[in-house]
């Protein structure tokens, strides 16, 4: 790649980060900086996911977001997890015409069947897994998909935490897989282009690996 236009690639438009469930600004921080030097202007939007469930992180970023909707300029966002379902929660109550794209990494779009299966004993530790679970009166089940942004879906082949079916969403417009595990993602250099790449252009590389698979309704854990 020519010098010149590596300089361009990211043109300082502004990521929104999102963590997902235990995780902290410090497992954001190698997509961060990854992002920095592709020259976009990241931010790790964090926040104590034990305690409380989706929709009351939602409403903090939510609050958060109010005062970005109104730009013309793009803003992005790339989620990990969970992080991804409480942005979903937010945009399905914002008229949000911001342009922009969304990665994100796996995703339980249909739930988790480890989240179900922990939610029995730590639900009240930690309410957010009921949400995220694969019971079906789940509150991941009933969020509508993201319209106002295009999206795009990395799943790691070696997650046991959420099942590569339980990634897709009926919006996406590119699904990828990268040979990793569930928090791998967030480093795995495929991991890093696959999102550059999808910023940049509104769709993964040519040469990723795709897999034609329906959207699993159960979600079951390998």
């Amino acid at each position: 790649m020519e010098p010149q236009k590596q300089q361009d690639i990211g043109r300082n438009e502004r990521v929104i980060l999102i963590h997902g469930l235990s995780g902290n600004r410090w497992v954001l921080w190698p997509l961060n900086r990854f992002l920095t030097r592709q020259h976009y202007c990241p931010m790790r939007w964090c926040y104590r996911s034990v305690l409380n469930g989706v929709m009351n992180h939602a409403e903090r970023l939510r609050a958060f977001l109010e005062r970005e909707a109104d730009s013309p300029e793009p803003l992005h966002f790339v989620t990990h997890s969970m992080g991804g379902i409480i942005l979903r929660a937010v945009l399905a109550d914002m008229d949000w015409q911001r342009p922009g794209r969304l990665v994100m990494l796996a995703p339980p779009n249909h739930g988790s069947r480890v989240a179900q299966l922990a939610s029995r004993s730590l639900h009240y530790l930690c309410p957010a897994l009921s949400d995220i679970s694969t019971s079906p009166d789940s509150l991941v089940h009933r969020l509508p998909v993201v319209q106002s942004l295009d999206t795009g879906v990395i799943a790691g082949t070696q997650d046991l935490l959420v099942h590569l079916d339980s990634t897709h969403i009926t919006n996406q417009i590119d699904h990828v897989l990268v040979p990793c595990g569930h928090n791998r993602i967030l480093r795995h250099p495929e991991s890093l282009d696959e999102i550059s790449y999808f910023l940049r252009n509104g769709r993964f590389t040519e040469g990723a690996r795709r897999v034609v698979s329906a959207a699993s309704p159960s979600g079951v854990v390998v």
